[in-house]
């Protein structure tokens, strides 16, 4: 958008689907109509997977941050259908309307667009510091007897330069503009037009609900319109963030919300030589699963024969010593030995399993997501690496950071991973993130969501849900953090799998089972 964007008031038309493309979403827009919007007509986003899906779309969002910057929330979403000579009175979005405000609304043409039932605008009158509804009041008028010729006479007034301009506009392409822009519409086509209205703003832009559209207007004290925060973060707390749907249909396990798990190391193997602990599983508005667990593994015993899967995970060592088993590797790479504080990343069908050694069993914990794929030409492969003190960055008034990981996935469009340390007394007020947040307590104590965790106890932060934190204790608290940035794509279907009858083909799987066919007759021999 740029310099011209900030000028003119708006961009494009932009082409961001195929014509057969806006007509498919617009068919998955209207079976979804089963739905109902939260609060208000405009309220679509943090009810309905389709709408949620269709505003986060990288096409979409890379152009908003190139205005709003990185922090960017979504407040309003509806389709709207214009039949032939219906106009839309030249208006001014009073939700965003301040002078002093920053927001974008996207308009996107869906199905039967054409240049004479596009959008119409002025350029430049986003500057104007007035909206068209205060204009038109103060010139005796009302809504239903004003039109184009009016709108572009009182902008003349403002600016002698003032033009009128159609934005011809086709199905599949949008217009993005500044949400204090004079606009309108006038259908003159013989057909039913739809375009779909994705309304955004900066996180400290507040955004309420009108009671009414015309001039003098007020607005709801409540409720706030819910936002869905859709990029970066949101420090300002002005606006009601509420988190992004589920993934209908296709979501494994219950809904997740911010919850804080203590854990007390180490953990009762009992009489099996491996065993699991829940922590949590389910599903949120970025993963389709997520799913964190404890391990307890005697030495000399794996939980499972190599395997891959279509999940990515993490595995971090919590005490003890283990191997990972790693056959994608070069043979050299094989076999790693891990200790306190090492830490693996596993890409989605990256064969592994893992070995306890040494004299006592080894606990350690596990992170598996999925999501929806992210087309990633280059995505993160296998990872290593060890969580030392975090001295590399300031991140804050009494803690650093230091960055471990940080790229993109085939099911995240970033996984990053760093670790912090925070002094006695210092921390963080709530905020709230777009994405979901793992943190865990490496050693010290951390208050977050009422609960004071110690070392290995797990916070969970639901992306879109606010959270803080701060170190009561009197020494230093290190703890790690897995960011995990996702967006739902649009039109996702399950994603997919490996078909059983390739497995049973690859010539890798058999060598994998006769290997480690021969490894667990060799360790009977040799008791």
């Amino acid at each position: 958008m740029g310099s011209d964007f900030t000028t003119n008031g708006y961009a494009g038309p932009v082409p961001i689907f195929s014509r057969t493309e806006s007509h498919r979403f617009l068919r998955e827009l209207l079976v979804n109509t089963r739905d109902a919007p939260l609060d208000w007509e405009k309220g679509w986003a943090p009810a309905s997977r389709p709408y949620f899906a269709l505003a986060c779309h990288p096409a979409i969002l890379c152009r908003l941050r190139e205005w709003l910057g990185p922090d960017v929330l979504l407040w309003g979403a509806m389709l709207i259908h214009k039949n032939p000579g219906v106009v839309h009175a030249w208006h001014t979005d009073l939700e965003s309307s301040d002078p002093n405000g920053k927001t974008v609304t996207v308009w996107l043409a869906l199905k039967d667009c054409t240049p004479e039932s596009s959008l119409q605008v002025i350029p430049g009158s986003h500057l104007f510091g007035q909206t068209v509804q205060e204009v038109r009041a103060a010139d005796g008028m009302t809504r239903g007897d004003s039109g184009p010729e009016d709108a572009l006479r009182w902008a003349q007034q403002r600016d002698a330069n003032s033009q009128l301009m159609t934005l011809a506009t086709s199905d599949g392409e949008a217009v993005f503009f500044d949400g204090r822009l004079w606009h309108g519409t006038d259908n003159t086509s013989t057909v039913t037009r739809t375009a779909l209205l994705l309304q955004y703003a900066t996180p400290e832009t507040s955004i309420r609900i009108p009671m009414n559209f015309d001039w003098p207007y007020e607005t709801l004290p409540h409720p706030l319109p819910p936002c869905v925060l859709v990029s970066g973060e949101d420090h300002h707390q002005v606006n009601r963030i509420v988190p992004g749907p589920t993934a209908s249909g296709s979501a494994r396990g219950p809904r997740l919300t911010s919850q804080a798990r203590p854990l007390e190391l180490p953990l009762a193997l009992g009489s099996e030589p491996w065993k699991p602990f829940p922590i949590f599983h389910g599903t949120t508005a970025g993963q389709r699963e997520l799913h964190c667990h404890i391990s307890a593994l005697a030495p000399g015993h794996s939980p499972h024969p190599p395997h891959r899967h279509d999940e990515e995970e993490l595995l971090m060592v919590l005490s003890g010593s283990a191997d990972v088993v790693l056959p994608d590797l070069a043979e050299d790479q094989q076999r790693q030995r891990l200790s306190v504080g090492d830490c693996v990343y596993y890409p989605a069908n990256f064969a592994h399993t893992l070995e306890g050694v040494g004299d006592e069993p080894v606990n350690y914990l596990m992170l598996k997501w999925l999501a929806d794929p992210t087309e990633c030409t280059d995505p993160l492969g296998f990872q290593r690496f060890s969580f030392t003190a975090a001295n590399d960055e300031n991140a804050g008034p009494g803690f650093q950071i230091t960055r471990q990981l940080d790229g993109p996935t085939a099911w995240l469009h970033k996984l990053h991973c760093h670790t912090s340390a925070m002094e006695p007394g210092a921390g963080y007020e709530p905020h709230v993130d777009g994405y979901d947040v793992v943190m865990i307590v490496l050693d010290g104590e951390l208050e977050s969501l009422g609960q004071t965790l110690t070392p290995h106890g797990v916070y969970f932060y639901a992306a879109g849900e606010p959270h803080g934190a701060h170190n009561p204790g009197n020494k230093t608290a290190h703890y790690v953090v897995f960011e995990f940035h996702a967006h739902p794509t649009v039109a996702s279907d399950q994603p997919p799998h490996i078909p059983y009858w390739r497995k049973l083909a690859d010539p890798r799987r058999w060598r994998r089972r006769i290997r480690n066919g021969v490894q667990r007759l060799g360790r009977l021999l040799r008791r």
